[in-house]
């Protein structure tokens, strides 16, 4: 399906929330703009009746409202896609996490043990960083 390009203004409140929320989902501002258009639009066709009372200008675009209803359809579908890669994403990287706590601990004495917590938690800070770092294109 063709792309059409848009175009919008939003307060200053609006921008630093948009920001913000790219700087958590480590996204970079474009792609999260687009993600907020798509879960707009989705907000707004969900939970609309199958048969929309349509205005009498836009009567004869009915296939448009149809077209657009399945991009909508599939828009939420890739936005839970996303979401459930996400999280098993985070769950896989705690569970390393744990699991590289558990091991190095093994047999060491405490103030070893605190020695090796610390490097990981180091290392690993240090490796979301730079994979933060090129998911925003940095």
């Amino acid at each position: 399906m063709a792309r059409v390009m848009l175009t919008a203004r939003v307060t200053q409140a609006q921008a630093a929330a948009l920001k913000c929320y790219a700087d958590e989902a480590g996204l970079p501002l474009y792609q999260a703009t687009v993600r907020a258009i798509e879960l707009g639009i989705a907000a707004l066709v969900q939970g609309r009746s199958a048969e929309p009372v349509l205005p009498a200008e836009t009567a004869g675009h009915s296939e448009e409202i149809g077209a657009l209803r399945e991009v909508v359809e599939q828009l939420m579908i890739r936005a839970e896609l996303n979401d459930a890669v996400t999280q098993r994403s985070l769950f896989a990287a705690g569970a390393a996490y744990a699991a590289s706590l558990a091991v190095a601990g093994q047999g060491s004495s405490a103030e070893r043990l605190a020695q090796i917590k610390d490097e990981i938690a180091r290392d690993s800070r240090a490796i979301f960083e730079r994979q933060l770092a090129i998911a925003r294109g940095e």
